[in-house]
């Protein structure tokens, strides 16, 4: 399967200009960040509340994002950029990847433009700008199917045990990693089925598992809230779906991939016989299509996130590079990097675009708007907080308790999540207790008035103040604050 490399290709400069490109995208996403008026999204500020607590596991993800943001905040500090800093580099290292197995597979060229496509593809430059579980996924993803190359060229124990290392990483990151594990032995079993006979595969395997062991154990212990959570999204949720949920999902995996790029890969599947008859672009659709074909049944039962089948896009940008390639069509394969890259301007720049044009109300026309004001409102609720030392702070929801644990890092106040039912219905009622409090007062955080629930188990209720971000002339984002005395328990 190892392929000659294409002499013809300079391999200093082409591995130059790849370097140069990437440090130069890489650059502009961490100047752009701080400009852009935002804070953490929400489920980026859960994670960082994760990683003040490392576990071997999290209510809704295992703890491959926990350990990430540990690691880069301990590097950079807990500001926006700290808390993105490795996992914006993860999509730079699974280009990386991509280049090695382009290379393996096809040759120096393809391996060249196969990691720009992957560097500017809309979907990863977007996810670039952002903490989570897709980051660390996409790169075990792409590092395990090089590693997967290297075993089947090779058959040495250590490339084996690479492979059961990422697969396990992988797993540890998301367990849409499971897809990955099933598609290989799928692929083994159908084209190598001597494999199967060796120990090294299965070793694998049995790698993989015990680097999750600590997962599963922690599931265990904890009555299994991340499987209930992952299967209660996948398969118990019932609104919408249908062929309308199919086409926004594959619509908006048309333009994660760029109109040039996206329009090229529907191409090679509408030719999918002839891409099968060749090795290399059937096993790195082998790699693709069973993720999207989940993720489409996903969508046809409810819905999907466009985001959900990221890692398949980096084996599919290999395979629409090489189709390109192969017909020397550079111009196609430029023109689709460039509009790509125009698109990723359109979006990074959209606040300044909006700005520039005195669009009406822009919070309303803006992606980065649940990103903005938490900021604001986590330095107006600090006075509030020291105010009153001996409080606790609750919430009723863990939008709000994630976005002010985070923005009020430095006090690091006590907070509890408010669960009269007891269910653990997210991280923070599955963490955190009000029960301990009893006779004491909070400091609770909301978007609705308290009712009944909260009258009946306090001694009295006490509204402080209403704190308002503005996110434009007309926009903004609020936040009640009230003293409740005296905690009876639930």
């Amino acid at each position: 399967m190892n392929t000659p490399v294409d002499r013809r290709f300079d391999l200093k400069s082409g591995g130059a200009w790849r370097l140069g490109i990437t440090a130069l995208l890489l650059g502009w996403r961490f100047w752009i960040l701080p400009r852009l008026g935002i804070t953490l999204y929400i489920d980026e500020a859960q994670y960082w509340t994760w990683a003040q607590h490392l576990d071997w596991g999290y209510f809704s993800k295992p703890p491959g994002i926990a350990a990430l943001i540990a690691a880069s905040t301990a590097l950079f500090g807990d500001g926006l950029l700290g808390v993105k800093a490795l996992a914006m580099l993860c999509y730079p290292l699974a280009a990386a990847a991509c280049w090695a197995i382009a290379r393996r597979l096809y040759d120096e060229r393809t391996a060249f433009w196969s990691a720009l496509a992957v560097l500017t593809l809309p979907m990863f430059s977007w996810l670039g700008l952002f903490v989570s579980t897709d980051a660390l996924l996409t790169l075990f993803w792409a590092l395990a199917l090089w590693a997967y190359l290297r075993a089947l060229d090779g058959d040495r124990w250590g490339d084996w045990l690479l492979l059961g290392l990422f697969c396990g990483l992988g797993l540890l990151s998301k367990y849409t990693m499971a897809a990955w594990l099933g598609a290989a032995f799928l692929h083994l079993l159908a084209f190598h089925r001597h494999r199967l006979a060796s120990p090294r595969p299965w070793l694998a395997a049995a790698l993989a598992l015990l680097i999750l062991s600590p997962n599963i154990y922690w599931n265990i212990a904890n009555d299994f809230p991340t499987l209930k959570h992952t299967a209660d999204i996948t398969l118990n949720k019932k609104a919408g779906g249908g062929f309308k949920a199919l086409g926004e999902f594959w619509a908006a995996q048309w333009i994660s991939f760029g109109p040039v790029l996206g329009s090229v890969f529907f191409i090679v599947l509408a030719q999918v016989r002839r891409s099968w008859r060749d090795e290399r672009s059937r096993l790195l659709l082998w790699f693709a299509l069973p993720l999207w074909i989940l993720v489409s049944a996903q969508a046809m039962k409810s819905s999907a996130n466009a985001n959900w089948a990221a890692p398949a896009f980096a084996p599919a940008a290999i395979v629409v590079v090489a189709w390109i390639v192969q017909r020397e069509r550079k111009r196609l394969l430029i023109a689709g990097l460039v509009v790509n890259l125009l698109l990723v301007a359109t979006v990074y720049h959209w606040p300044t675009l909006l700005a520039t044009v005195n669009t009406e109300n822009p919070a309303k026309k803006s992606p980065f708007t649940r990103a903005q004001g938490w900021d604001e409102l986590g330095r107006q609720l600090k006075p509030v907080l020291q105010a009153h030392p001996g409080s606790v702070l609750v919430a009723d929801n863990r939008t709000l308790l994630a976005h002010m644990l985070y923005e009020l890092r430095e006090l690091n106040p006590p907070a509890a999540s408010w669960n009269p039912s007891g269910v653990a219905s997210d991280h923070y009622k599955l963490t955190t207790d009000l029960r301990p409090w009893l006779g004491k007062d909070a400091l609770l955080i909301t978007q609705d008035p308290p009712g009944e629930a909260f009258a009946s188990r306090f001694a009295r209720i006490e509204k402080l103040a209403t704190l308002k971000a503005p996110l434009d002339a007309k926009t903004s984002r609020d936040m009640d604050v009230y003293l409740l005395h005296d905690f009876k328990g639930y």
